[in-house]
């Protein structure tokens, strides 16, 4: 069976599996091959065929000096040990590969390079043959095979998984052999494994295949994992000494060219480039923050306003409309004129108070809608991207690569700067025109025409759109300077080697399943990476452009929240089951799945952070004693501490005193009443936040052995919890103490059957289907409602006036009364103990340092507690769940005997080679019969719609008409119809095969192979 990503061919007990043929791209590249070497050192090297192994000798392979991180990680992997590396984007990771690679091929062993993108793949392989030779090197991809027999082969991760669970199924023929040992001794002559961008492993819908990856790997490979800045390196290289081998984390933060952060913004004089960082680097440019932006604009709108009032706009208007338009005109010259028209800002005369209408109306916008100014401000300190490029020009910071996440407005953004401003020379147009005269005639198909007059102005796109040969021109056209300004989505940032001086950041927002959310520390600094060429640049500058949304504090927020640890993203998907079953019981497939990153993070990875934060506070506890020690007026220090905690003991048991006084009263009063009963809930997370307050009725009580770990602290297990459906349509399962009041009489009652309904549908909530209603907050317990519960929801939300017989649940006055007291004491008392710190340590000389030092070992304690998490996630339990559908299905076979493998049927062949967010919904969309009827237009946009959500979704009821009855059929009431799939997105669409067999071919032979059916089945039928 030909299989792409199969490798070499090799007899393993009696099985052959067969060599693939290498796909060479035309006679010259096969010339090319023959005979070529690589640099004169690294031939010497192998030469010796590792006689000397030194970290000395192998940094003579390179023309400059390694530094510190790189030549340890080198003589680690010298040692014959797996390597973590964690350094910054441009730190210079790919050296430390380059040495693996030349210290596997002079053992005479070979070397997989892994990536996570083609385009990366493409452009490491190029990177490879200049320094081993072409003929060393080969290429493994969905899009192409190169000389895969070659000493290092570069492939994306999914092509290396998928070779994995391929080598084990040779033994399926041949049961007696163990599926571990052929994997071993199909890959038997690899010595190394570079995982580069290993950070991958966190990402959501791609991170499990490096886990599978990492736990199939034979355990003579060594692995060198190379990551940009993670917060836990640790637990990787852990997690790896744990499921592979002895594994070594080493951790820099050095950059080779220091990175400045700047921000960009319209003002009177243009675009203003100033340090988004104080002098110090820790905070933010004080010129930047919101106040200060904001009282500038304020400024702006009084002076405005009072030129205007003076008589050259009619009293009671305020020209907000203008203030946007002429902003820069009226700062830059005393010109006056204009409408006047009232738009944006309102009428003057609703400010209230006193003073002109003007002045009223910037009071009221400051302080009564400080969010419509802060969107107002934000829209007009937008800098237009000509003045921007025009500014960076003149500031020496290009080339630069501006990082826009829409591929669409990469395009049109290079279209647009082409058209306002020229950045090359003569000479530099026409060496640019010559090469894409080149291309054109080489790969007419892929030259973006509509591209073409921006890059001979100097600007281009770049992202995963575009053709490769395209993408290979703006890489070589950039490398050699003759591009000034890249505009790329943030895939640029993952590796691929197109070093600038400066990287611009468009956006700090991005769309996500919960909204708007910041974009990641890790993902920021890995764009801002790129700038700062080695060899080139003394500094590297990222400016960070003001938009409507974001501006200087969201950047500087991001910045200081520091690195985001690496998590787990170990699902159970339809494929993974399904690479899973083919190759292993369901009790190895269990076990396998308890072997993954996350299990290791619940485990030894919380043992061992619980150790670190421990050691933290003992540190901090040892030099607070110190610091005592040398404080004068210890002694009093100690009384006042010592006073403080007994107010906070005494405070404590008073809320637990009041607590179980709330419990009775509404036992009491729930037993008065009778339920069902409709109540009013007090959703806070404590007793200081403001109340959150939400109408529901309690239908009964909860078991107490379902909420036996969820009672409030300070209560024991008497609090009872209550079955209540909420008004806004979700089921609520809250302890007593979130009663506030219940409603009395027949109006608090509830019908028998709407009660019963909202009954049987709390008891068919699952034991993992509840979540807390707000962080942390465990006493109250959420589930989604149904269209049954939502009618019901409905009659709760009436307005509580409307209902006066309200009782009360609280707590006795006396009692309220001395809680209230007692919590005033405390407070006073923890200030007078803050005092008397100070003026202590004030008196002590460098005792204060000491103890902020303390402070801060405390709260990174505080932090790294915070972070750990508890309990088992149910990964297994989905994957019985996932088996289960594909059982049902018809996708797996699964045999009574738990020691025979499972079988994996057709469609689930076919599932398991594709890449996607529901692989199975895919192979079911793609393999139904009403497929092979489309006609070619209906074809693509059916397709269209299953790889890209920008295909539009909604086709009109005359383009249904005019569909075949087949296609109607199906797209009506089934699960392909396009209408619902433009959602789902594909990295790659189907297999060479109808095995399936190979994960990442190209679309494009996949497309024809469902062509083909269509015409065989059209000619079978005479059309």
């Amino acid at each position: 069976m030909g299989e792409e990503g199969v490798g070499d061919g090799k007899i393993v007990s009696g099985t052959q599996v067969e060599k693939p043929v290498a796909v060479v791209a035309d006679a010259s590249i096969a010339a090319e091959l023959a005979g070529v070497n690589g640099e004169p050192a690294l031939e010497e090297f192998l030469l010796e065929k590792g006689a000397d192994l030194s970290v000395e000798r192998v940094c003579r392979l390179f023309a400059f000096p390694l530094d510190a991180f790189q030549k340890k990680a080198i003589g680690h992997m010298g040692d014959g040990k797996s390597v973590v590396v964690c350094a910054p984007t441009g730190a210079g990771k790919t050296a430390i590969a380059e040495a693996a690679a030349a210290v596997s091929l002079a053992r005479g062993q070979r070397v997989i390079y892994t990536t996570p993108l083609k385009a990366l793949s493409n452009q490491k392989l190029q990177e490879l043959r200049t320094r081993f030779g072409p003929a060393r090197c080969g290429l493994q991809t969905g899009d192409s095979s190169l000389n895969t027999d070659a000493d290092i082969v570069v492939m994306t991760t999914e092509i290396l998984r998928n070779i994995m669970y391929r080598t084990a199924e040779v033994g399926e023929d041949a049961p007696s052999v163990n599926l571990s040992a052929t994997r071993e001794a199909r890959l038997g002559d690899v010595g190394c494994i570079v995982l580069d961008e290993v950070h991958y492993l966190g990402d959501p819908s791609r991170g499990s295949v490096w886990e599978e990856v990492i736990i199939n790997c034979p355990r003579h490979i060594q692995l060198l994992c190379m990551s940009a800045t993670v917060k836990n390196p640790d637990d990787l290289g852990g997690w790896i000494s744990k499921e592979h081998q002895e594994c070594v984390t080493i951790k820099t933060k050095f950059r080779p060219v220091p990175l400045a952060w700047h921000f960009a913004f319209k003002n009177a004089k243009g675009v203003n480039v100033l340090d988004l960082l104080d002098p110090t680097g820790k905070a933010l440019n004080p010129k930047l923050e919101h106040k200060e932006v904001m009282l500038e604009e304020a400024r702006f709108l009084l002076d405005r306003g009072q030129r205007d009032y003076n008589g050259y706009h009619r009293p009671g208007d305020f020209p907000a409309r203008e203030y946007g338009r002429d902003r820069d005109r009226d700062r830059g010259a005393d010109r006056r004129g204009g409408s006047g028209g009232g738009g944006g800002g309102g009428d003057g005369r609703r400010g209230g108070g006193s003073g002109p209408p003007w002045e009223q109306t910037v009071q009221r916008m400051m302080f009564e809608d400080s969010g419509a100014m802060q969107r107002r401000v934000n829209l007009i300190r937008v800098p237009p991207m000509d003045r921007v490029i025009r500014r960076l020009a003149r500031l020496n910071y290009l080339p630069a690569i501006w990082f826009i996440l829409s591929r669409k407005d990469c395009d049109l953004n290079a279209i647009k700067a082409g058209q306002m401003c020229a950045l090359t020379s003569e000479e530099e147009i026409r060496i640019v025109s010559a090469e894409i005269e080149a291309l054109r005639a080489d790969q007419p198909e892929a030259v973006r025409e509509k591209l073409v007059e921006a890059l001979l102005a100097g600007f281009a796109s770049h992202h995963a759109g575009h053709l490769p040969g395209w993408k290979t021109l703006i890489e070589k056209l950039f490398q050699r300077g003759l591009i000034k300004i890249v505009f790329a989505t943030g895939t640029l940032a993952a590796g691929i080697n197109m070093p600038a001086r400066t990287t611009i950041i468009s956006a700090l927002g991005r769309k996500t399943d919960d909204g708007i959310k910041l974009v990641p520390h890790n993902e920021l600094l890995q764009m801002a990476g790129r700038a700062g060429r080695r060899g080139y640049d003394t500094e590297g500058h990222t400016v960070v452009l003001q938009n409507r949304f974001e501006g200087a504090e969201e950047a500087f927020k991001i910045i200081k929240a520091g690195p985001e640890p690496l998590t787990s993203q170990f699902t159970a998907s339809y494929g993974l089951v399904l690479n899973l079953l083919s190759v292993y019981t369901v009790e190895e497939a269990r076990q396998f799945v308890l072997r993954s990153f996350g299990n290791f993070l619940q485990t030894e990875g919380q043992v061992r952070r619980l150790a670190e934060a421990e050691a933290l506070e003992a540190k901090a506890k040892e030099l607070l004693a110190s610091s005592e020690d040398k404080a004068d007026g210890g002694s009093s220090t100690a009384e006042a501490v010592a006073a403080m905690r007994t107010a906070r003991t005494k405070l404590r048991n008073l809320k637990a005193r009041a607590l179980a006084e709330r419990i009775s009263a509404c036992n009491s009063v729930m037993e008065e009443l009778g339920l069902p009963r409709k109540v009013v809930l007090q959703v806070t997370q404590s007793d200081t936040d403001a109340p959150q307050l939400l109408p529901a009725v309690v239908v009964g009580r909860v078991p107490a052995d379902q909420v036996a770990d969820l009672q409030p602290s300070g209560v024991g297990k008497s609090s009872p919890f209550y079955a209540c459906l909420g008004a806004d349509n979700r089921l609520v399962r809250a302890s007593a103490v979130h009663v506030v009041s219940a409603l009395e009489g027949e109006e608090g009652g509830m019908v028998e059957a709407d009660a019963a309904v909202v009954q049987g549908l709390f008891d068919a909530v699952h034991v993992n289907g509840w979540t807390s209603a707000a962080k942390g907050l465990t006493t109250c317990q959420v589930s989604p409602g149904n269209s049954a519960t939502a009618r019901i929801a409905l009659k709760l939300a009436s307005k509580a006036s409307s209902m006066p017989k309200w009782r009360l649940v609280e707590n006795s006055t006396e009692l309220a009364d001395e809680v209230a007291q007692q919590r005033k004491v405390y407070k006073d008392l923890s200030a007078s103990v803050e005092r008397a710190r100070k003026e202590a340590l004030d008196a002590s000389g460098g005792a204060g340092d000491v103890v902020m030092r303390a402070r801060r070992l405390t709260r990174r304690a505080e932090e790294i507690r915070g972070e750990m998490t508890g309990g088992m996630e149910g990964t297994w339990m989905t994957f019985k769940g996932v088996m289960q559908v594909l059982t049902t299905l018809g996708a797996l076979e699964v045999p009574s005997d738990p020691n025979v493998i499972p079988r994996v049927l057709p469609l689930g062949l076919f599932s398991r080679g594709l890449q996607g967010q529901n692989e199975l919904w895919l192979a079911m969309a793609l393999s139904h019969p009403a497929v092979m009827d489309l006609t070619g237009p209906q074809l693509a946009a059916f397709l269209g719609a299953l790889l890209s959500a920008d295909v539009p979704g909604n086709i009109s009821q005359g383009a249904c008409d005019r569909a075949q009855p087949g296609w109607l059929a199906a797209s009506r009431g089934s699960p392909i119809c396009v209408q619902s799939s433009g959602a789902w997105t594909m990295s790659w669409l189907l297999c060479s095969s109808s095995s399936a067999s190979q994960c990442g071919q190209a679309p494009r032979r996949d497309v024809g192979l469902v062509l083909d059916e269509r015409r065989r089945r059209q000619r079978g039928r005479g059309d």
